[in-house]
């Protein structure tokens, strides 16, 4: 990593130039000298502005992801109707992707997500199987035999939302997540700041969190309040909460949280500001759809990065309720929830002209069983998320989807599936397009190498385009 005094010369270097573009060969070469990531130069010596954001939409409680993602026809369409059971859906609850998945599959998507399937059909959406956390290759002779090292808490929620968002399932203590050390080494193409580049709708969460990069959370209940700080009713505590901060103290720690306080205060001031300098989005969000209004804020965000002088920037929303121990009833409005969110979005975006720009993908902490768990499913391993953006390789499934029959060679026990891609594939695929070079990604993603060679070339599974 840079020391302290290198990594300040390099945000004033970036600073000073912007993320407008430079036009000379001087400041081309300063660039590349300095490994940054991205095209920051300006092509036959017009301004070309390079921004990048990635906006990650957590499922917490676990996705029944291979109802939403299903074989459509033929044997594997038998072997889901058979495997599932009670718990899996009618064919005509499924609307046919053109293409196939891996191994000649014909694949469905629920009916009930129409806008990503137009996505998917018009270019700008993949979907990624069988994906989930992993330290190394494993199989079912392996895991009998244990030789094979699994992550730990394997079938928990809280692990496994911890490994989803470090990539680090061999401890519960990772000090930090993969998108906060992404961000570590891309900080530099931003304007120093009070306002991170990380910006979070649901929290304070491990996955953005660097050792030099921090969460600026948007979420109610934190302090302050973005939207309440200027509000007439806030003004008393406003005062107080000022006072305290200003107060002089004799304890370290005292004085410690207070300056940490207000350059909190300070951040969420400045982002404030930001946004009443943006013009408003003309886009529509539906008001009582959570994630909808959580993705409203993240497009706003992205609206006003230039404001914000920013380059990258990362966006963290989060929709719970996916644990469907009991029923999967409610599954299918869920699906729908979470679909017209995106569709929402995704015109915001492209009122904005960023579609190439943005690229949103889904997380979950585990897949579920693929057999019955009562009327629902269980805790699992393996599933299937999708990857929405102008620059993603559209209309494809990457991985390998696997074969549901009870006797598949991936069927661990009681219907878990055992991940055939590892969320470290996964995730190299978006850091490399958001621009940490290749020989950066195992700061980022520690255990990439057990999984892809990262000096061969290409591209960990290829949904992400070049550039």
């Amino acid at each position: 990593m840079f020391s302290k005094e290198k990594h300040s010369n390099r945000r004033k270097f970036i600073g000073d130039i912007s993320c407008a573009g430079v036009g000379s060969t001087a400041a081309l070469s300063s660039l590349l000298n300095l490994k940054l990531a991205g095209s920051l130069a300006a092509a036959d010596g017009q301004a070309e502005t390079d921004y990048r954001a990635l906006v990650c939409v957590f499922l917490g409680g676990g996705n029944d992801s291979f109802n939403m993602l299903a074989p459509y026809s033929g044997d594997q369409r038998l072997i889901y109707e058979e495997t599932r059971g009670e718990i899996g859906y009618p064919l005509e609850d499924f609307s046919s992707l053109s293409g196939h998945g891996p191994g000649d599959t014909e694949l469905g998507l629920h009916k009930n997500m129409p806008n990503l399937k137009a996505l998917y059909e018009s270019g700008k959406a993949s979907f990624i199987s069988n994906v989930g956390t992993l330290i190394e290759p494993a199989t079912v002779a392996g895991i009998q035999a244990n030789t094979v090292k699994l992550p730990l808490g394997l079938f928990s929620h809280s692990d496994q939302s911890l490994h989803w968002q470090s990539g680090m399932p061999e401890t519960r203590n990772p000090g930090s997540g993969w998108g906060g050390r992404m961000a570590d080494m891309l900080d530099d193409l931003n304007e120093v700041s009070r306002i991170s580049m990380n910006i979070s709708m649901a929290g304070i969460n491990l996955y953005q969190s660097g050792v030099q990069t921090s969460v600026l959370s948007k979420a109610p209940g934190t302090m302050p309040s973005i939207k309440d700080w200027n509000h007439p009713d806030y003004l008393p505590r406003r005062k107080v909460t000022s006072d305290m901060m200003e107060a002089q103290y004799q304890s370290i720690f005292e004085r410690a949280f207070a300056a940490q306080m207000k350059e909190v205060i300070g951040a969420s001031e400045d982002y404030r500001s930001a946004l009443e300098s943006t013009a408003p989005l003309e886009a529509i969000f539906t008001t009582d759809n959570s994630l909808s209004m959580q993705l409203k804020d993240v497009a706003e965000g992205i609206a006003a990065h230039d404001n914000l002088g920013k380059c990258r920037q990362t966006f963290f929303v989060m929709a719970g309720g996916w644990d469907h121990h009991a029923s999967l009833d409610p599954h299918p409005d869920m699906l729908a929830m979470l679909d017209k969110a995106i569709g929402e979005f995704q015109k915001a975006i492209t009122e904005l002209g960023l579609v190439d720009q943005v690229t949103l993908f889904s997380a979950s902490e585990f897949g579920r069983t693929i057999t019955p768990n009562g009327g629902g499913s269980d805790h699992g391993w393996g599933g299937n998320q999708f990857v929405v953006g102008g620059a993603v390789n559209g209309g494809g499934t990457y991985g390998e989807y696997p074969d549901l029959a009870v006797e598949s060679p991936l069927h661990m026990t009681r219907g878990r599936m055992i991940p055939t891609t590892s969320v470290d594939e996964y995730f190299a695929e978006l850091a490399l397009w958001m621009g940490v070079a290749r020989s950066d990604l195992g700061e980022v993603l520690p255990n990439l190498h057990r999984f892809w060679d990262q000096s061969g070339g290409g591209h960990p599974l290829g949904f992400m385009s070049e550039g």
